[in-house]
């Protein structure tokens, strides 16, 4: 999944001359914890909550100028939802600014927007159902993966456990956990499911 299908476009700007007590009570009235900071269309800045609280406590007359980031990290609309997931992780920030090819600011990133992808991507949208699997060495993964196919209305995702190499998790919609225990007798699997 790729940022422009998870980002907010045409985001709420500011601009370098607006003063901090206003860019303040605006972030706070639309719950933002930043914004953009756009003079003559382009991305100059980022100012965020935090600088503008500190910038208020000087008690001077400051403009988000004096006190956004002049050199903000952007994201590019065709990267991936885990490129900006890892950018906000290593950076530790609440979003990013997305930018076009041309280096236009066309949208924003925020971590809840990263979620979300990342949940529609891996299907969990639909809520489904986190069953454990210890598979003991000599079964195939693949006969496991075709009973719980054939038990459920859809297997959403399945990964490794880092606990062990024989434990696997899958998620599942619309399981019938009494029909996978008879048809894993059948197929004569020794495979614990919980």
């Amino acid at each position: 999944m790729l940022v422009k299908n998870c980002m907010t476009p045409n985001p709420v700007t500011v601009k370098p001359e607006d003063d901090v007590n206003v860019t303040f009570r605006m972030l706070k009235e639309r719950r933002f914890r930043q914004a953009p900071v756009v003079k003559d269309g382009k991305l100059i800045g980022m100012v965020t909550d935090r600088d503008l609280r500190i910038a208020i406590a000087q008690e001077n007359y400051l403009v988000v100028a004096d006190v956004m980031s002049s050199t903000p990290v952007t994201i590019s609309e065709d990267a991936t939802v885990e490129a900006a997931a890892k950018i906000v992780r290593n950076c530790k920030f609440n979003a990013l600014p997305v930018v076009s090819k041309q280096e236009n600011l066309v949208g924003i990133i925020t971590v809840t927007d990263i979620f979300d992808g990342l949940l529609n991507l891996l299907g969990f949208h639909s809520n489904p159902v986190r069953v454990r699997v210890k598979i003991p060495e000599g079964v195939d993964l693949y006969e496991v993966l075709k009973v719980l196919k054939a038990c459920s209305d859809k297997i959403v995702s399945f990964s490794s456990s880092g606990e062990s190499n024989d434990t696997f998790f899958f998620w599942l919609i619309g399981c019938d956990f009494d029909k996978v225990g008879r048809k894993l007798k059948e197929s004569k699997l020794n495979v614990k499911v919980t």
